[in-house]
């Protein structure tokens, strides 16, 4: 009778903790930015960018070249939301308060890093605010990019002999590129939400004021890149203390072309990508509290049964809130 009473305790007790647990996921969720002039919030970002770059020669396919550059480390940043407009759209500073990164090409081994004791925010030296400012909607949309013009920084010289305008050119990509991290409307766990954006390479060319010969003019006309954006909230569970949204987004790729060869000989381009974003979302203050990013990337250029170029690119990305 005592094992009978125990036994329906624990199914009492296992049903209960479901039934609240059920209970205690909502059904739906409002995800977007919040914030008050004065929050100041503190993230760390470790990276991990490598590259695998091989070379053959065309007509023998014996191997000429090969590089497996890496870039890693380090960086805290520190945001400060210096103002909230009316509609919810904020606007904030980043300031770098500590980074370490590496770099290590073939025999190269550089570092460059601005650390405090026990990887602390440097003690001595402090770095100053950067008068950069981001506008962003509260989905997550950056809007504009504030005090480029005040970096001390002289007017970068163009291909072509002009000057490049900084801010024009961050306006143009911002207004044809930026995409917002949350939809504009509640949501529940299985929604989905998406975006497209077209890659057009001869534009963007243009736009960064670099020559193309009118051969590859022609070829680079036709070529548009479509790049599809799948963000899902996949559930809730439990970050850094709080209950927090986990979407996560894919962003696949592919380019297929021919392109020019020396002596007559036919080149075919293949590129293809994916990125994968993995967000943590304190749904109730507004933030993110935790972020992965994943990026792989593979080109080829083949002519006729030789590859003549073979280049992977693998990057992890990991950010976190740390205060």
């Amino acid at each position: 009778m005592r094992r009978r009473c125990v036994s329906m305790g624990l199914t009492m007790f296992a049903l209960t903790v479901g039934t609240a647990a059920v209970l205690a996921a909502p059904q739906q969720v409002t995800l977007e930015f919040k914030g008050k002039p004065g929050d100041v919030l503190k993230y760390k970002t470790g990276l991990d960018l490598r590259l695998d770059l091989v070379v053959r020669d065309r007509t023998t396919g014996e191997q000429t070249l090969a590089l497996q550059p890496r870039l890693s480390g380090t960086v805290t940043t520190v945001q400060h939301v210096r103002d909230v407009a009316a509609n919810g759209d904020l606007t904030i500073g980043e300031q770098i308060e500590s980074f370490d990164l590496a770099l290590d090409v073939a025999d190269l081994h550089a570092r460059l890093a601005i650390k405090g004791p026990g990887d602390r925010a440097p003690e001595t030296i402090r770095l100053p605010h950067l008068p950069l400012q981001v506008r962003i909607s509260k989905q997550g949309k950056p809007l504009a990019i504030e005090g480029l013009d005040k970096l001390p920084i002289p007017p970068l010289p163009g291909p072509t002999g002009g000057k490049i305008d900084i801010s024009a050119l961050s306006a143009d990509f911002i207004s044809k590129f930026a995409q917002p991290l949350c939809p504009d409307k509640p949501v529940g766990v299985g929604d989905k939400w998406q975006w497209e954006i077209t890659v057009d390479p001869l534009e963007m060319l243009e736009m960064m004021q670099v020559p193309v010969p009118a051969e590859a003019k022609q070829q680079l006309a036709q070529i548009r890149i479509p790049i599809q954006n799948t963000s899902t909230l996949v559930g809730f569970e439990e970050a850094a203390g709080v209950e927090c949204a986990r979407i996560e987004a894919v962003a696949p790729w592919r380019l297929q072309m021919p392109v020019g060869g020396r002596e007559g000989t036919s080149l075919i381009l293949d590129e293809s990508g994916m990125t994968k974003v993995v967000t943590l979302f304190d749904y109730a203050a507004g933030r993110k509290v935790r972020e992965t990013t994943r990026i792989e990337v593979t080109v080829t250029l083949t002519s006729g049964t030789v590859t003549r170029l073979h280049m992977t690119m693998h990057g992890d990305i990991r950010t976190e809130l740390t205060q």
